[in-house]
């Protein structure tokens, strides 16, 4: 069953860089936000009026989004909002986990002492989020933790790939976060990793770091399971019922 789709918000005309990449950055935030929610049909008319472009940027701004997992495209449908699978969720987050442990062991044998020292930082800077019950703030704290890490890898090849797959799993990777045991045992995951980093201990480290992720991944699956209208929206209802 399609979802309802929702009114639309305001006029958002785009005026920065081409008007395709424009297009791809706005409707990627707003499906990532949820205001676009998954089984939804997007109409190119409503679309175009929306952000005052013309149908040959947009579509070229869909192809994008198909690319990246966020809009399929069905026949006499046209584009529609991906809703979310809990095998594919999975699938992405063994990639994500192993791409990251490679990525750490690379970067601590590469990384100089300021990037050490800023990474720490950005860890303590997380824990006081997490411990002023901050919850977003503090995820999106980890989130910037892992892509300084992959960073600093030094291996372009690797950091395209996980930043293709960052994009697709942004969606979802909140929801791991749904239950306050999650957090705070995140929050351990991350204490000890960032320990073995500390220590200079590279495996344990990077199969800390890979250990973090797959339990992130399957978190997430089993929250999206059964759940095709899984979106952000849904997790901040959750977040209002435990308030």
């Amino acid at each position: 069953m399609e979802t309802v789709r929702p009114t639309l918000p305001i006029k958002r005309p785009l005026r920065r860089r081409s008007l395709h990449a424009e297009a791809v950055e706005t409707l990627r935030e707003m499906i990532i936000a949820g205001e676009l929610a998954p089984g939804v049909r997007l109409i190119e008319a409503e679309l175009c009026e929306l952000f005052s472009i013309s149908r040959t940027p947009l579509r070229e701004a869909l192809r994008v989004l198909e690319v990246e997992g966020l809009v399929d495209f069905y026949p006499n449908r046209g584009a529609v909002v991906s809703t979310i699978s809990a095998e594919e969720v999975v699938q992405q987050f063994e990639v994500l986990a192993n791409l990251e442990r490679v990525a750490l062991e690379l970067a601590m044998a590469r990384m100089s002492p300021a990037d050490l020292a800023r990474i720490n930082r950005m860890h303590d800077r997380m824990i006081a989020l997490y411990e002023a019950k901050q919850r977003r703030e503090c995820f999106q704290k980890d989130f910037d933790i892992h892509n300084r890490i992959v960073a600093l890898c030094g291996n372009p090849v690797l950091r395209d790939m996980h930043a293709g797959l960052m994009t697709r799993s942004r969606r979802v990777r909140y929801f791991a976060l749904h239950s306050k045991s999650r957090w705070s045992e995140a929050m351990s995951e991350h204490q000890a990793f960032m320990q073995a980093i500390n220590d200079k201990d590279i495996q344990r480290a990077s199969l800390l770091m890979r250990d973090h992720v797959l339990r992130t991944g399957f978190l997430v699956g089993e929250f999206v399971s059964g759940r095709i209208d899984a979106s952000p929206e849904m997790l901040s209802h959750l977040d209002r019922e435990s308030d």
